[in-house]
């Protein structure tokens, strides 16, 4: 399937690595440094949290279902050969030891392995590797060779002759194994005894015997001729032998390239390449259904199919509502507890691509209900009357600009729900003993958040309309409560004329304190701002006049006298109130002085 191909080389993903804007891609085309910008849709990109780029935990194990295993060897042959070429002999062993994790029986990859292993000078290792081919295919005299050859590079000479005769015994013409065995047998260090000098007889016979005919100047040289003589007998070093020169250096040999239809060692274009990513792409839509499952696609978190599925640095996936519900309570993975302070500060959760695509394709229907699921959520949480979030900390009034600062986890899921929604609205109550919160509140709107690094925010509201509690409730750690609205009693006539007097008298009395109390009331004075502006209909708010609530907030009243004119619905109730108070703060010898 096309969605599983990787954006950059157009083959299978292998090792996917899904990077910070939500593309995914192999993590051999990000190379060793993550690139500046995304090759699809050049977004900035950045390493969050971690120094390396971690694989896709969910892409893995979904190609590993999804793509057949010869799919999966194909693939990683290309990036094998890829590898060796360049000489990164480190990466291609990792992906050599996934490769007969997949394919244990495979000659290809297990003479590959054993040929890295001497690259890296890891000898152990490679004999292991060539002591498994040796019983997998006990006549093939070039396995034999390659662990004589290895032998000799240990310092073990006298295990690397009984391997270069055995080779012997195997064919008797290879004269690579004749070469390297008179080679050992002319050193200077090895000891002559009766059984070596017997094997050297033995050597000797079988090198007269295999040249009898030619040119005398080709035949096997003497005890006596040097190394360098013996390496120049086109005889012995015929084209295509591996024998003195590191074995990474040379092609598989022809009796393997007959065995295996890899692809691994042979050059091939891009072109070549396209047509392998065709061919892994091939499998019906209908092939990829029946091998995965919903399940397969579900969140770790509400065991439910992803909805927005988001990758963190980490590597592991989840729903983005769930990656911020976790990062409100620890700024730390879940599952494999690595730190996402980085991810956090950041704060930008941007989906799996594809992961959606995938959803999208295989599972339509199911994916369509999930998301009518969330809608619903949203829904519900939208109603402004039914189980609207109560945040509990203070009084506040409407108009009247309210800052808080945000931290616990439970207000942090609240306010985001809020923002989610579009209501950007949410109740304020203050506690009350026995009630967890009080019978009467505002709504606030918010204005403005300020994230910090850490999760925690700044939020900016302004209170709207006042409300009564009629039930409460909880909803994951926060209140709840269903709520009606206060609003003022209208008069008309008379006594809309006698309230405006009352009104006019009060808004003076209140100018009297703003402008003659500033000294005494300094800090309620500067950190409310100032005085409201009279407004022309006192009777247009369902609250009354706004700057009634900003007298209400600046006088020093006990916070339950405060709440009973809150819940109180008449503003001539309200207004003679204030009148009262303002006369006795007036009057006071303090404040007139």
């Amino acid at each position: 399937m096309e969605v599983f191909l990787c954006p950059s080389c157009h083959l299978p993903l292998w090792e996917p690595v899904t990077v910070s804007c939500g593309h995914s891609f192999c993590r051999r085309c990000l190379g060793e440094d993550l690139p500046s910008k995304c090759l699809v849709c050049a977004d900035e990109l950045v390493c969050l949290g971690s120094k390396t780029v971690s694989c896709n935990f969910l892409l893995c194990d979904l190609l590993e279902k999804c793509l057949d295993k010869d799919t999966r060897l194909a693939r990683l042959k290309i990036d094998l050969e890829d590898l060796l070429r360049s000489g990164n002999y480190t990466g291609a062993l990792r992906i050599l030891k996934k490769g007969l994790g997949l394919a244990p029986d495979d000659l290809e990859l297990r003479v590959c392995r054993s040929e890295v292993y001497v690259a890296l000078q890891r000898y152990p290792e490679a004999l292991k590797d060539l002591e498994v081919l040796c019983i997998q295919e006990p006549e093939e005299c070039e396995i034999f060779f390659r662990k004589g050859k290895i032998l000799l590079e240990m310092g073990c000479k006298s295990e690397a002759l009984q391997q270069f005769q055995h080779c012997l015994t195997l064919n008797s013409n290879f004269h690579a194994a004749q070469c390297e065995t008179e080679k050992v047998l002319t050193t200077d260090d090895f000891p002559l005894l009766d059984t070596v000098l017997e094997l050297k007889r033995d050597v000797s016979q079988n090198l007269k015997e295999s040249n009898s005919g030619k040119d005398p100047t080709l035949l096997m040289p003497s005890e006596g001729e040097s190394l360098q003589d013996l390496k120049q007998s086109k005889e012995v070093w015929h084209e295509g032998t591996i024998c003195d020169e590191n074995l990474t250096s040379h092609t598989l040999p022809e009796w393997l390239q007959k065995k295996s239809n890899s692809i691994v060692f042979a050059k091939k274009e891009e072109t070549e390449k396209g047509a392998v990513a065709e061919t892994t792409g091939a499998e019906s839509m209908q092939d990829i259904r029946s091998l995965l499952s919903t399940s397969d696609l579900e969140c770790s978190l509400c065991i439910r199919m992803f909805f927005e599925p988001v990758t963190i640095p980490c590597g592991h996936t989840f729903c983005k509502e769930c990656v911020e519900r976790c990062l409100d309570h620890r700024p730390n993975c879940p599952l494999c507890k690595q730190s996402l302070r980085e991810y956090l500060k950041a704060g930008k959760y941007r989906t799996t691509v594809v992961l959606e695509e995938l959803m999208l394709t295989i599972f339509p229907s199911q994916l369509a209900d999930r998301k009518q699921i969330h809608q619903t959520e949203m829904a519900e949480l939208s109603n402004l009357t039914k189980n609207i979030p109560i945040f509990v900390c203070t009084l506040t009034f409407p108009g009247i600009v309210c800052s808080l600062h945000v931290f616990e986890p439970r207000y942090r899921l609240m306010i985001r729900r809020c923002q989610e929604t579009g209501t950007k609205m949410f109740g304020m109550c203050m506690f009350e003993n026995g009630k967890s919160f009080a019978d009467y509140g505002c709504m606030l709107e918010i204005q403005k958040i300020d994230f910090l690094p850490d999760g925690r925010s700044f939020v900016n509201t302004t209170g709207k309309r006042r409300f009564r509690v009629l039930r409460r409730g909880h909803k994951d750690g926060y209140n709840t409560a269903d709520i009606e609205y206060l609003e003022d009693e209208k008069v008309e006539g008379e006594e809309l004329a006698e309230l405006q007097k009352l009104h006019d008298c009060t808004y003076q009395l209140t100018q009297k304190f703003y402008e003659n109390g500033y000294m005494t009331f300094r800090h309620s004075l500067m950190h409310y701002g100032p005085l409201p502006e009279k407004e022309e209909d006192i009777q247009a708010s369902p609250d009354g006049p706004s700057w009634c609530w900003w007298l209400i907030l600046t006088l020093p009243l006990d916070v339950n006298r405060k709440l009973a004119i809150l819940s109180d619905t008449s503003l001539k109730s309200r207004l003679t109130q204030l009148k009262n108070i303002l006369n006795v703060i007036l009057e006071s010898s303090e404040f007139s002085s």
